[in-house]
């Protein structure tokens, strides 16, 4: 197929296209990693397979010798199944047409793969591995290399008749991306919905320089979307904690709306019982008055009282005085009476 490129994800064993011994890496833990990869007929590249270490990959070279291509022809594109430079290239350059990297302004027609293969080991240490291809989409059980040769015995990319003939039952080919993916998802994560969520999160973090022109709420929208699913216990609990706070608030508010109906019906008693507490100490203030008043007349009355008797202690003595001298006049008539006599 003209002007298309395979991804492939495929299978261990130990004999090359000529027969010879070649010894096929195999995978260390029992989850799915990468452990090759390669590249035919794309770019500058021939034939070029690259060898994961522990599921780890280091790219060294000077500047044009094609380490970005490798990466942005293999994760996460071998993964997506789309061509548009958006998802394919880590700085979204749209120049950068898939036929771009097919060297389509050179030739005029050209087929080229490019593949990864994915293995891990079972609980008894037996390896096991995938296949992934592209943009014609196949999944294969066989290894590049052993099961499966990409080149015919011309040294040609196989094209996509020779590549059904040699899957054959061992694998499935695809035409969408979307049915490639959903495969994919099914053969190495099962993460279901969060497959596509976690793609776009690993195209965003890929971007060069990505905090010079970080876009803070495209990258929390898709970290929160690559969030993975609540358990139904967890959500349970939530609900329950909801209601149950939905519960209390309805009784705060019947609280709070009892505390503003005693509040009015006391503002309206509160006047109440004050005119009700005047009223009956009226009497009371009245008899209180009515002391006041004789209380009042009483100490005039005293007052009067000590007054008439300090007039009566004067008059008293000045009465005395009065008696006295009287006295001695009288004395002293009778005496001056006795010596004229």
């Amino acid at each position: 197929m003209p002007r298309q490129s395979s991804n492939f994800l495929a299978v261990p064993e130990d004999i090359s296209r000529n027969g010879s011994s070649t010894r096929l890496p195999e995978a260390k833990r029992e989850r799915w990693q990468p452990i090759r990869g390669g590249l035919l007929n794309i770019y500058r590249y021939d034939y070029a397979e690259f060898r994961y270490e522990d599921g780890r990959l280091l790219l060294r070279g000077n500047n044009g010798t094609g380490k970005s291509r490798v990466l942005a022809l293999q994760l996460p594109f071998l993964l997506d199944g789309e061509i548009i430079p958006q998802r394919v290239e880590p700085d979204g350059d749209m120049a950068k047409r898939m036929e771009w990297n097919l060297l389509l302004g050179k030739y005029d027609d050209r087929l080229g793969y490019s593949w990864i293969e994915f293995g891990r080991k079972n609980a008894n240490g037996i390896t096991a591995t995938r296949g992934i291809a592209a943009r014609w989409f196949f999944i294969t059980n066989q290894r590049i290399g052993r099961d499966l040769f990409l080149q015919a015995d011309t040294g040609q990319p196989l094209s996509r008749q020779k590549l059904e003939a040699a899957v054959g039952n061992c694998g499935t080919i695809y035409d969408k991306p979307d049915e490639y993916r959903r495969g994919v998802d099914a053969a190495l994560f099962k993460l279901g919905d969060r497959y596509e969520a976690l793609l776009n999160l690993l195209i965003q973090l890929r971007q060069p320089q990505l905090s010079r022109k970080l876009d803070e709420q495209k990258l929390s929208n898709a970290l929160s979307q690559a969030l993975p699913p609540l358990s139904e216990q967890v959500l349970g609990d939530v609900a329950e904690a909801f209601r149950s706070l939905e519960s209390d608030r309805d009784e705060l508010n019947n609280f709070l709306a009892a505390r503003d109906a005693a509040d009015l019906f006391l503002k309206d008693y509160r006047r109440y019982t004050q005119i009700a507490a005047r009223r009956r100490a009226r009497e009371v203030r009245e008899k209180h008055s009515a002391y006041g008043a004789t209380m009042g007349r009483l100490r005039s009355a005293e007052a009067a009282l000590e007054k008439a008797k300090a007039d009566l202690d004067a008059v008293e003595v000045a009465l005395g005085i009065w008696r006295s001298t009287s006295s001695g006049r009288r004395r002293h008539s009778a005496h001056s009476e006795r010596a004229r006599r």
